[in-house]
């Protein structure tokens, strides 16, 4: 799916969507597990979140999005997407959390990012 697909969805539903797809297939879990893959995907996305900074904040590209209005989200996702598809190689775990860190918005994901080495 593509960030536009995606976008219309619930926070909670793209952490859910986040988790499933980390945790892959045939791991046991079923469609009724949504909020145990919702929890797994929320906690994931926090515990890597310096990870997360370390790869987005200090990227020329995200410099460039760095203070965009609520309106502009939608694109910086865009943007975002690319960007981690590069590092991380999934494309739909790239799209999941560029989504999840433009809505949030660069400026708030970014506050307090670690100095680049």
């Amino acid at each position: 799916m593509t960030v536009e697909e995606y976008w219309s969805r619930s926070d909670d539903e793209l952490y859910a969507l986040l988790g499933a797809e980390l945790l892959g297939e045939g791991v046991g879990l079923s469609p009724a597990d949504d909020e145990d893959k919702r929890r797994f995907g929320q906690q994931w996305f926090a515990n890597k979140h310096r990870e997360l900074q370390s790869k987005i904040c200090h990227h020329e590209r995200a410099q460039a999005l760095m203070g965009t209005t609520g309106s502009d989200r939608l694109l910086d996702a865009y943007a975002l997407q690319e960007l981690l598809q590069q590092s991380i190689g999934d494309p739909t775990t790239a799209t999941l959390i560029a989504i999840l860190v433009a809505r949030v918005g660069l400026g708030t994901f970014c506050h307090n990012a670690p100095t680049r080495p």
